[in-house]
């Protein structure tokens, strides 16, 4: 009640985002690290194997949202915080029991931790099914595959912080789909938003309004259709190939370029028109 409030009005709001692929996430994750914490558990070896685990699984379920309705129904937005509360629960079931409770660790991470935010049933059960690959006796295995590729494994566990930083620098900047078990056609998905967000952010940061003597973006839209239109090859005479390469029995590939000119002159033709039509339009 006692801030200004001209101060919150005339300010700028900053915020943290998530870093953008799963080697920045993890780099960014172990750089909070300390050698004292990664050492401080009594099961050292399964909770360091746990530990780079479930941050390779933190940094999976966040970078699944840029393949869209592939990765989830909802993009959920994961924080760091969902982290920190996983890392802290897995040091204290490795301190108190003797065996390691895996179902209590998937539970409180897929159903609470993360599950928490999670309001699809799907994704619900998406999350448990990737968690089975995280939280299981096999990553507790030196040189265990996160993908079959072999770029995502379980290092030694005698490595210190510095030895998972330098592994972590190694890791490709660029995410393959297979470590989210997704196809390599997934990426096309990907890739079609990152050029929708890329474009929509170019169109808003176009001037609305332009300078005295200069020229407006209608103008400018319209010499751009004009000089299209001058360089727009004429039709191809589809006579003038068949006399060339007539269709016949013995020459399959004259049937294949008649249909090819002919879908080329289609294709000119809607240009044109569409062109036209752009042009009437900012008149």
């Amino acid at each position: 009640n006692t801030f200004p409030v001209s101060i919150l009005q005339n300010g700028s709001k900053m915020t943290i985002e998530p870093p953008r692929g799963i080697k920045a996430n993890l780099m960014k994750t172990y750089t909070n690290f300390s050698d004292d914490f990664l050492n401080s558990c009594t099961r050292l070896s399964d909770f360091k194997s746990l530990l780079f685990s479930l941050c390779l699984f933190h940094g999976s379920i966040i970078e699944r949202r840029k393949f869209g309705p592939l990765g989830f129904n909802i993009p959920y937005e994961f924080t760091d915080g969902d982290l920190r509360i996983c890392i802290s629960q897995l040091k204290m079931f490795l301190d108190e029991y003797t065996e390691l409770p895996y179902k209590v660790l998937k539970y409180t991470a897929g159903e609470i931790n993360y599950g928490g935010r999670v309001t699809d049933d799907w994704d619900r059960r998406c999350i448990m099914n990737i968690l089975e690959d995280f939280y299981s006796e096999d990553v507790l295995q030196e040189g265990h595959l996160y993908s079959e590729s072999g770029i995502y494994v379980q290092i030694s566990t005698e490595t210190e912080l510095d030895g998972y930083l330098d592994y972590i620098k190694h890791l490709p900047i660029n995410d393959t789909p297979e470590i989210f078990g997704l196809h390599d056609n997934a990426n096309i998905t990907f890739a079609q938003n990152e050029t929708f967000a890329l474009l929509n952010c170019l169109v808003l940061l176009q001037p609305k309004t332009s300078a005295a003597g200069g020229k407006g973006v209608e103008e400018i839209v319209g010499e751009m259709c004009g000089n299209i239109l001058e360089d727009i090859p004429d039709l191809i005479d589809i006579k003038a190939v068949l006399e060339k390469f007539p269709v016949q029995y013995e020459e399959s590939m004259n049937t294949v370029l008649v249909q090819e000119v002919i879908r080329y002159n289609r294709l000119l033709e809607t240009i044109v028109q569409s062109l036209n039509d752009l042009v009437k339009a900012l008149k």
